[in-house]
């Protein structure tokens, strides 16, 4: 450790020294302007001039041996240097304490601690890949929170739609029912065809016989025919309900489900906050 070797001179309380009343008079102006002349000179006025400069000489020294960490003597060009150089230091951590008091964020691209550039205060750092907020509002000063990285929950995703694709099984027929009715009948049919009307739908001319009518208010032959119903040959009712299946529906997937980034553009740099 520095040691400051200018010592006070008579500066205890009961020190032999002129008052600063006595110092400052009148009386005194002619000694304090122009020093001490011929003859004898009273102990606490010497001892007042030699305790003046005794006592600025130990207030340099002591900046000295405390800012400039150098022990101080009466050697002057000594004395000099290190009072610059504590100059410097104090002046330093002069502003620093106005700029950077406890509890300031010092930031910097150089990875220094800032201890070291300038020469006071406890400093730590904010922690690698965080941000500043301002305080208010929910956030707290000195508080930590937030992610670099989110995945969104259900409620968090837009409205959007899916792709739907529906198999094709069950292909499948319906019958006509169970419903026929039949019937069997013979009857004549016009051999010149000029008035008969051929059969339709369920009606249909199964044969001919041989037996012939004779229409005698016409004058013509009529040929037996053989004609039979079946309404199963044009029946249009309800199908029976077989058939009956289901489909297999798949939605097409969306998405990965991949956590993304939120982190705004940014520099990097070194945070630091002052703790002492």
């Amino acid at each position: 450790m520095a040691k400051n070797y200018l010592i006070p001179f008579a500066n205890a309380k009961d020190a032999n020294v002129t008052s600063e009343t006595e110092w400052e008079s009148s009386a005194l102006a002619s000694t304090v302007s122009k020093g001490f002349q011929s003859g004898i000179a009273k102990s606490d006025r010497v001892n007042r001039a030699i305790a003046q400069g005794a006592s600025a000489g130990f207030s340099i020294g002591q900046l000295v041996a405390d800012f400039a960490e150098r022990d101080a003597g009466i050697d002057a060009q000594t004395l000099y240097e290190g009072f610059k150089k504590a100059l410097e230091q104090f002046s330093r951590i002069s502003v620093v304490d106005v700029i950077y008091p406890v509890g300031s964020i010092y930031c910097s691209t150089s990875s220094e601690n800032p201890n070291k550039l300038f020469g006071v205060g406890v400093w730590e750092r904010v922690g690698a890949g965080r941000c500043l907020v301002d305080a208010g509002e929910g956030f707290v000063a000195g508080s930590q929170g937030g992610s670099d990285m989110c995945q969104l929950t259900a409620n968090e995703l837009p409205p959007h739609s899916h792709s739907v694709s529906v198999s094709q099984s069950g292909n499948h027929s319906h019958t006509r029912g169970s419903m026929n009715i039949t019937a069997d009948f013979f009857a004549a049919v016009r051999s010149s065809g000029a008035s008969s009307k051929p059969p339709s739908g369920a009606v249909y001319q199964a044969g001919t016989y041989d037996c012939r009518f004779r229409h005698m208010w016409e004058g013509a032959d009529d040929w037996g025919g053989h004609f039979r119903v079946d309404a199963a040959r044009t029946w249009t009712g309800e199908t029976s309900w077989n058939g009956t299946h289901s489909h297999t529906a798949q939605i097409g997937n969306t998405g990965g489900g991949n956590a993304f980034s939120v982190r705004n553009p940014y520099m990097v740099v070194y945070m630091w906050k002052r703790v002492s």
